[in-house]
């Protein structure tokens, strides 16, 4: 028998390469989409301030959700995003944060914010997290050019 292990022939095992290379697909497609997740989050037209004493801040996957919030100057407002959703108007982000905080309790709140956006307009956003019952909120930036 061509592939038998404990003939007395003498015959070294054979390595079977096809089971692996499955495995690693796996795992390969696995990570992809972990990745892809979390890069969903994160809104790439969003420029972050400046802050240079800005500390790195755990990441933590099952209690991190994003906040992104977008300036438009040119018509003089803020556009809000809970992770894709689109927060129009503002009051919404409370009623996505409620029933995600209820869920879990160690929920955490990364604000992303585009540094032209006015104070207040962070503020308010602020505001309506805390109001949708998260205490654990963070603002994000950038400790360098």
């Amino acid at each position: 028998m061509a592939g038998s292990v404990g003939g007395g022939n003498g015959s070294e095992p054979e390595f079977q390469v096809a089971p692996m290379i499955d495995v690693l697909l796996v795992l390969l497609i696995f990570f992809m989409s972990i990745t892809t997740d979390q890069i969903l989050k994160v809104d790439k037209s969003i420029t972050l301030p400046l802050a240079p004493d800005a500390k790195q801040r755990k990441v933590d996957l099952q209690n991190q959700a994003v906040v992104n919030i977008d300036w438009l100057a040119a018509e003089n407002r803020a556009v809000v995003k809970f992770g894709q959703q689109l927060c129009d108007p503002m009051e919404q982000v409370a009623e996505f944060i409620t029933p995600m905080k209820t869920a879990n309790p160690k929920l955490q709140i990364i604000v992303r914010s585009d540094g032209d956006t006015p104070a207040i307009e962070v503020q308010k956003v602020i505001e309506q997290i805390a109001a949708g019952g998260v205490d654990d909120i963070s603002l994000s930036g950038i400790n360098r050019k």
